[in-house]
């Protein structure tokens, strides 16, 4: 499909020519669905195209990389910048190349198969990007793109103008909070810093999610990564720190190249290194790779890693902004908090320009990653004062006209909003009022093909399975709650088990050494709280409506639609099913059947429910 927007300025007239230009997404998604396939058909295509003599006196092509924009779920994502227009075909294939160069390049039509989706756009316009601003529109490892879209002018202009002092209370008026779940305020958190003597101060932008349903930070890390470099060093100015750590996962091997390039590309620019600018200030930026463990990402345990000890947390006070690295001042944010300071700092921007989004609660923007029953799965910037439903009628609904049932927020240590909380703002206070956290700041829309016992189960399963183990609490609670889910799921649940269930769940949360575990148990609490009649209708009536618990289901065969096939029949691993050939309906024995779903799956006639 396409879709079209205003073209940048790049595009237009060059040299009496018609100036084309083709991007292909290469971020982690467009690459996972074959961004690298079609970005050498394109080249190969284009270089059969210019060598046309009578099109190549007409027009001029080129071809470029871009990074995430967001709509992972329509991946790979080719836009073509022609005259005034920009248009994006989704879900682009090999195969689709030629036709797509043959009838737009040449011909000045979209693709036949590709008609123009206003609503893309307009969802764009709904948005106010922010971190992502540049995301799927300039070259992640071309640092001239993002300098001739405005890039580091915020750091000559804090240089020229800023005194450290200065910055620091711009970042306050802005009321920039911290990004990475916690909330704390990005201004206080460098005051605490710059004001705490020693001799030496860092910066560490903490890069490591882990959260399976997260991705924001490796999002701007791959996609524009010169943007979070440029915060880095404007926050580093602020506190007169000399040394910055870029903290990420192993596995983040593209936001680990593009990163190692834009600092390499940084200092041949002066930029970043010996006396940036010219104006005397030093500072160096290195990448330590984590070992991938979800424990990574606290902030005690991280910097632990760093200083090459076992990731363990420890407990606070003292806070990394008074005593982190090696016993020094640290500033902790993550990627998405420093590319939001690139972003404030610009001359004709500042703290009211970033202050004038959100609400009274929290100012400024909020990238979330969504997912679900809904038609455009990615990330998405908003303003705080954004409300989940607002968000999930911009992205087109839950999909097949179906009802929304519930809200996972904030990932495998997020919990479960119903329906009527849908009008929660997406502020950090107005999510702890309503049970839940920001946390990784993700969010999944359902309709009634979700269950939450099912949910939660694989949170606390993943939890569990990251935990450090360092504290009883966290390491033995969950595998108790775990266990309690399993029988709940598998037809072995009392109902007493709720209620015992919660106050374990109570007794993790406020015990617990460090945010994981204290987090962790949100499935839990929210889940009983809002959805304790799911819980209650698997345990009293032996029923999973979603049909997710397997060990709940009581397979029946519908004769009237089932036509002897013996599709069903074939898969069953324990001979429960007999009959099914020879025009003789099938049956199964339910004191044989293991609940294994295979015969649900194979049959084609919905004959077994």
């Amino acid at each position: 499909m396409a879709a079209v927007q205003e073209a940048p300025k790049a595009a237009g007239k060059a040299e009496g020519k018609e100036t084309i230009k083709v991007t292909v997404c290469l971020s982690l998604s467009g690459l996972a669905e074959g961004g690298m396939e079609v970005y050498k058909e394109f080249e190969k295509q284009l270089a059969e195209l210019k060598e046309d003599v009578e099109l190549g006196e007409k027009k001029h092509c080129s071809l470029g990389q871009v990074g995430c924009r967001g709509y992972c779920s329509r991946d790979v994502l080719v836009d073509l910048y022609i005259g005034e227009e920009r248009v994006t075909y989704e879900k682009v294939k090999p195969a689709m190349v030629k036709d797509i160069i043959k009838g737009h390049i040449v011909g000045g039509k979209p693709y036949a198969k590709a008609a123009s989706k206003k609503d893309y756009y307009e969802l764009i316009d709904k948005q106010q990007r922010v971190a992502l601003e540049f995301g799927g529109i300039i070259d992640p490892e071309n640092i001239e793109e993002y300098i001739e879209v405005g890039g580091y002018s915020s750091l000559k202009h804090v240089l020229k103008n800023y005194k450290p002092k200065e910055v620091i209370e711009e970042i306050k008026k802005s009321g920039l909070r911290g990004k990475g779940g916690g909330g704390f305020l990005t201004g206080l958190k460098w005051e605490i810093a710059a004001n705490t003597e020693s001799d030496t101060r860092f910066i560490v932008v903490n890069g490591d999610e882990g959260n399976p349903a997260s991705y924001m930070d490796r999002s701007v890390m791959e996609g524009n990564p010169n943007q979070m470099l440029e915060g880095m060093i404007i926050a580093a100015y602020a506190m007169q720190a000399t040394e910055g750590i870029i903290y990420t996962r192993a596995d983040y091997s593209i936001a680990v190249n593009r990163l190692t390039m834009a600092i390499e590309q940084a200092k041949e620019r002066n930029l970043l290194g010996d006396n940036i600018c010219g104006s005397g200030f030093n500072f160096e930026i290195s990448i330590h790779q984590g070992i991938e463990a979800f424990i990574g990402g606290e902030s005690t345990a991280l910097l632990s890693s760093i200083e090459g000890k076992r990731p363990f947390p420890k407990a606070q006070p003292p806070h990394s902004a008074s005593k982190g690295l090696w016993g020094n001042p640290t500033s902790l944010n993550n990627a998405e908090t420093y590319a939001t300071v690139a972003a404030i700092m610009r001359e004709d921007r500042g703290a009211k320009w970033y202050g004038g989004m959100g609400n009274e609660n929290a100012k400024g923007c909020k990238t979330w990653a969504v997912s679900g029953n809904i038609k455009y799965n990615g990330l998405l910037e908003y303003s705080m004062d954004k409300t989940f439903q607002d968000i999930i009628e911009d992205v087109g609904g839950i999909q097949k006209k179906k009802d929304l049932k519930v809200l996972h927020i904030g990932g495998v240590t997020g919990g479960f909003l119903p329906p009527e909380k849908a009008n929660t703002a997406t502020d950090y206070e107005s999510l702890i009022d309503s049970g839940v956290i920001m946390g990784q700041a993700s969010f999944a829309a359902y309709d009634a093909s979700a269950c939450v016992i099912d949910l939660s189960k694989f949170s606390i399963g993943f939890n569990e399975a990251e935990t450090c183990g360092k504290c009883t609490p966290c390491r033995i609670g969950l595998t108790l709650i775990k266990n309690k889910l399993d029988d709940i799921s598998e037809g072995r649940g009392k109902v007493e088990d709720i209620d015992k269930l919660y106050a374990l769940a109570e007794e993790v949360n406020v015990s617990s050494l460090c945010g994981l575990g204290e987090t962790a148990v949100k499935a839990i609490l929210t889940g009983i709280k809002y959805f304790r009649r799911e819980y209650e209708r698997h345990i009293v009536d032996q029923v999973c409506d979603a049909a997710k618990c397997t060990g709940l289901y009581k397979y029946v065969v519908k004769e009237d639609d089932c036509v002897a096939c013996g599709a069903c029949v074939k898969p069953c691993p324990t001979g429960a099913i007999t009959g099914g050939t020879r025009k003789v309906t099938a049956h199964i024995d339910m004191d044989i059947c293991i609940n294994c779903n295979a015969c649900y799956e194979a049959c084609n006639f919905l004959a077994i429910a």
